[in-house]
């Protein structure tokens, strides 16, 4: 199916004209998602007579007579956005009331019960934000907790966030997708907890691990990271604002964004097949105690942008006070060229985390860190083979690791650490000997022996290789449904 990006004309593509990425070397499909005209002002003075009233205003259709529905910007009632309307999103569109104070967990402090609205997005959907001009009027899609996003698209009919003007190549042109959850959180305490939320989300957190916000699948989200406040704060791809693991999150991109990629604030969402491309501060970011597990990852900074590969920590200014942040990470590869940032991974503020079977590339570009691991601080140092391993880990920098402020501790035991060129093939797979044919982690077995590890024993897979990739694949798992042009070396 060919998409445009405000016009969905349903005809099959046979060559990629641009947009989404459709084929490698030998593939002879592809999905072709290219741009029209986007601005408000498209030219077609027709108003839109497909709008929903209940929960949109029309708009001006297309140039090429493709329904335009702008949402309200408070959504309290369950609503389906088809893929025959192109949705835009102007300033922040808030779905459900879990944003305001908790009196418990089914009212709020005003003595409103607490709405449960799930938004549900059809395959082949396209959404897209206006851009702001000012800080106060950033747009953005906010589904609050207690409520629910179930964006299911498919590899041929993903789902897609963008800004309103042509192309995909942009950043900070809109503000981005905030899902808040009743996941613990770093900062609750006993009792209702009413965290507030980064960006602007209201408040977040409760005490339910296995909370469900709903489904992220084929789902990509570009040109996102729009400036939020006078400071100069800008709002990361995704926010996952302490998501629970009920959610389902996976085949989803991030591309373009003008802050972080992803990043999760307490919570213990999954997830997996993650591509973060061209993402302008760090790819991924963790606080507040998430404790999720992530596995085939794939992050490629773009050549001299964005900051770390990876940045992490349990909260901002330290604490001592559980949940700690304690991810697993598996199957990850980063493709590291930031700049001017000399470390690949940034951990600290009493971080932990496991990295199995994981790649950090970062000898491709002469802006590329020379330094893995910056442990920072005594705090996270203190974690050093306690709640902060790795477990099958390649990185091709000159030094492994570093820290400040150091401290009298063990270094990260290296005994499965390779310091080789992972030797990428077009598919991003490594093909050196150190990748290949090695003993799969029993995450049961690894869980005994780390008592702070958490490894997810029911969602991550065991394998023989090392990085997001299987060696012997002949297509990757990101091919068909990613942007095109976007999933490429730096």
């Amino acid at each position: 199916m060919k998409i445009s990006k405000l016009l969905l004309m349903g005809t099959v593509a046979a060559v990629a004209m641009g947009g989404l990425h459709g084929c490698t070397e030998g593939d002879q499909t592809s999905i072709a998602l290219n741009s029209t005209s986007g601005n408000d002002n498209t030219g077609n003075n027709t108003i839109s007579t497909g709008c929903p009233d209940s929960f949109t205003t029309a708009r001006p259709r297309t140039d090429d007579g493709q329904d335009v529905c702008q949402l309200n910007n408070v959504i309290v009632s369950d609503v389906t956005l088809t893929n025959n309307i192109v949705w835009r999103i102007n300033g922040r569109v808030t779905v459900g009331n879990g944003d305001n104070e908790l009196q418990d967990a089914t009212t709020l402090v005003n003595g409103d019960p607490l709405l449960n609205v799930t938004m549900t997005i059809n395959p082949g959907t396209q959404l897209v934000g206006a851009d702001a001009f000012t800080p106060a009027t950033f747009s953005n899609l906010n589904i609050t907790r207690g409520s629910r996003i179930v964006a299911n698209g498919t590899e041929s009919d993903p789902i897609i966030f963008s800004s309103e003007d042509e192309g995909f190549d942009g950043n900070q042109e809109w503000g981005g997708l905030v899902i808040s959850g009743f996941a613990p959180h770093n900062v609750c305490g006993a009792g209702t907890c009413n965290v507030d939320g980064e960006a602007n989300a209201g408040f977040i957190g409760g005490d339910d691990p296995n909370d469900d916000s709903g489904v992220l699948r084929y789902v990509i989200v570009a040109e996102a990271g729009e400036i939020i406040n006078n400071d100069g704060d800008e709002i990361n791809g995704i926010s996952f604002n302490a998501v629970g693991d009920g959610t389902v999150v996976e085949y989803v991109q991030v591309h373009g964004n003008a802050d972080d990629g992803v990043e999760f604030y307490g919570g213990t969402v999954n997830a997996r097949y993650l591509v973060l491309t061209a993402n302008q501060d760090d790819t991924v970011d963790w606080d507040e105690g998430y404790s999720g597990n992530i596995q085939y990852l794939l992050v490629i900074q773009a050549a001299g942008a964005g900051d770390f590969c990876l940045e992490a920590d349990t909260l901002s200014g330290g604490s001592t006070t559980p949940p700690f942040s304690v991810p697993n990470i598996a199957n990850a590869t980063f493709i590291c060229a930031g700049d001017p940032e000399g470390e690949a991974f940034n951990l600290k503020e009493n971080t932990g985390g496991f990295f199995h079977h994981t790649i950090v590339d970062v000898a491709d570009s002469v802006a590329s860190p020379d330094v893995c691991l910056l442990v920072d601080g005594a705090d996270t140092q203190a974690q050093r083979n306690n709640r902060l391993a790795v477990n099958q880990f390649i990185c091709d920098a000159t030094t492994f690791e570093t820290t400040t402020d150091p401290v009298v501790a063990a270094a990260i035991d290296t005994t499965t650490v390779s310091q080789v060129d992972p030797a990428l093939n077009a598919l991003f797979a490594s093909t050196a000997a150190e990748a290949n044919n090695i003993t799969p982690t029993n995450f049961t077995t690894f869980n005994g022996t780390f008592s702070n590890a958490n490894a997810d024993t029911t969602f991550l897979e065991e394998t023989d290789y090392i990085g997001a990739v299987d060696p012997d694949a002949t297509t990757a798992w990101w091919d068909g449904w990613t942007l095109d042009g976007t999933v490429v070396a730096p």
